[in-house]
């Protein structure tokens, strides 16, 4: 990290000057971010923007009140408690470094929602303020000032740089691999290999997506035709420690991973699909203009050179990255979603500008010097982004917040178990609501879509568990459910069976279930008026607590294993 961020020095007047630049940049670019996400709605949204968004943010809190309380109880017991109580955590289905990262800022500062996008904004800043000192060294500071800022202001990563995501720090922690191997083509040292050994496992336990590296050093060489190291032990020591540090993960939770991809397995048409998909969305995410220019940039430091047998090891690495990732995510059927594509948008803007300045060498306006002519190119492709990509995407998500907070504050409802029936993403956001606001862990919250039916975690091989409004009936009161949360946003025909059979069952039992109140719900800036009924089960306060806890247990365990 220092190699690529050690600017902060202050022994003599010189590196003092290159300090405080350093610094002022990085206050530009995070108060960019900040007003960027500000600008969105981010900080008073829910984490609703994508089904995944509440489960990373459960799951870092799981973590930081594992360490927070000391606790003598197991990782694995209190994980499993954890659940029981919020049901949105994903270590397993995802590797643990995001959250060891949210823990330590949460422990550092808040496990607030504004707390916790400073962190993303601060984790996007070091992304941009990086491709400012890569493109400082090769092309000067004007040109890392704009391209710092332009990855700041691609709507792609605005989006989730507003949202509590992996995708920014895997792409971060990808590119510091990437320039390490980079440095190792051009040096050969030891050194060199292990810093992209050491990037490439933070980034591997960040996402699975991280292992497109392992396409990079095969394609650098081949870019480079420096295969001479293949002789060199140095070349081999980031597999090692690949291998030692992400291979017993990525065994034991394999078949949790492949439940979350689009298919079980690798096929031709999915890869069919991807190329299509893939191809386009480079374009999409940095606009023609771009893409035009880093077409250019591959081709006059990666193709070309590498015909010529000259291609500098910093541009292999680049030219390895994009490609790695663009055939990492058609051969693994993840599914088709652009945020994939974030991890190569550094190396992206890098052959832009490669692009750039090979274009104003060779262009003609008039008697402009080369660095006017980059200047007026440079201006008028930032008009065309601006006209035809630049923009800032709302996230507008609330709803869940007022219900969460309203029955907390309830002294009646403090022992109730809550059933929350809506989609992933409104399930995700009553979840994240409930936690945020209270002691933890507090109210056991359960999942319609988990205790009321079954399917994999992308939604397919569904099947409702309860049939019929009695058999729904018997099993609400068996645990008993205290609570339950309705969310009538989606139309009737799109709502799955368990949902429909719930309603039905309120309806059916309406001397049991006392309507609470109707709350509006706003989702992606779309406001659904009374949206979200809330029912209270008539006298289940009494329950006694022991006995709930292990019903509740019982019950949900069975449910889950069916």
């Amino acid at each position: 990290m220092y190699r690529f961020l050690g600017y902060l020095d202050f022994r003599d007047s010189t590196k003092r000057s290159e300090s405080l630049l350093a610094i002022f940049i990085c206050v530009v670019i995070f108060a960019s971010v900040v007003t960027l996400q500000w600008a969105s709605g981010a900080f008073q949204s829910e984490f609703g923007s994508y089904p995944d968004e509440a489960a990373h943010y459960i799951t870092g809190l799981m973590v930081r009140d594992y360490v927070a309380k000391f606790s003598p109880v197991s990782p694995m017991k209190f994980a499993e408690d954890y659940y029981l109580h919020y049901p949105k955590v994903g270590l397993g289905h995802w590797p643990p470094l995001f959250y060891l990262v949210q823990a330590a800022w949460m422990l550092l500062f808040s496990s607030s929602r504004a707390s916790v996008l400073l962190l993303m904004a601060l984790l996007t800043t070091l992304l941009a303020f990086t491709c400012y000192s890569v493109t400082r060294k090769e092309f000067g500071f004007k040109a890392g000032v704009v391209i710092g800022l332009l990855l700041v202001v691609l709507p792609l990563v605005q989006t989730f740089s507003g949202m509590v995501m992996g995708e920014i720090l895997t792409a971060l922690l990808s590119f510091w691999a990437v320039l390490s191997f980079g440095r190792f083509l051009e040096t050969g040292k030891s050194r060199d290999g292990i810093y992209f050994g050491i990037w490439a496992v933070s980034a591997i336990l960040t996402k699975g997506n991280g292992l497109a590296l392992a396409l990079v050093p095969p394609l650098g060489l081949v870019f480079s035709r420096r295969f001479y190291l293949l002789k060199r032990p140095s070349f081999w020591y980031p597999l090692g420690l690949v291998l030692l540090f992400c291979g017993p993960w990525y065994f034991l939770t394999l078949d949790i991973v492949r439940n979350g991809w689009q298919e079980s397995t690798p096929t031709l048409q999915f890869t069919g699909l991807a190329i299509r998909y893939y191809s386009w969305s480079m374009v999409k995410t940095t606009g023609i203009g771009l893409s035009f220019l880093a077409a250019i940039g591959f081709v006059v430091r990666v193709i070309r050179p590498s015909l010529e047998a000259r291609t500098g090891g910093r541009w292999a690495a680049f030219g390895a990255h994009l490609l790695s990732v663009w055939i990492f995510q058609e051969v693994v059927p993840v599914g088709l979603e652009a945020r994939h594509f974030i991890p190569a948008v550094p190396v992206f803007l890098m052959f832009a500008v490669a692009g750039i300045f090979w274009l104003g060498g060779r262009i003609r306006l008039g008697r402009l010097s080369i660095g006017r002519r980059i200047t007026v190119l440079a201006l008028l492709f930032a008009l065309v982004f601006g006209w035809e990509t630049f923009a800032i995407p709302k996230k507008a998500f609330y709803g869940f917040g007022e219900v969460a907070q309203k029955l907390l504050s309830t002294p009646n409802f403090q022992k109730s178990a809550m059933l929350i029936s809506s989609d992933a993403c409104g399930e995700g956001m009553f979840i994240e609501e409930v936690a945020m606001r209270e002691a933890r862990p507090g109210h056991y919250v359960l999942r319609a879509s988990k205790v009321l039916s079954t399917s994999r975690w992308n939604g397919s091989e569904y099947d409702a568990f309860y049939k019929t409004p009695q058999e729904m009936m018997s099993y609400l009161e068996t645990i008993p459910i205290g609570i339950v949360v309705m969310d009538l946003s989606t139309p009737p025909e799109l709502q799955v069976a368990h949902h429909r059979i719930l309603e039905m069952t309120l309806a059916t039992y309406p001397h049991r279930w006392e309507l609470l109140g109707t709350f509006p719900l706003t989702r992606n800036g779309i406001k659904h008026s009374g949206a979200l009924q809330v029912y209270s089960l008539v006298g289940h306060e009494n329950k006694p607590l022991g006995t709930f806890k292990i019903d509740m247990r019982h019950t949900l365990k069975k449910s889950l294993q069916k």
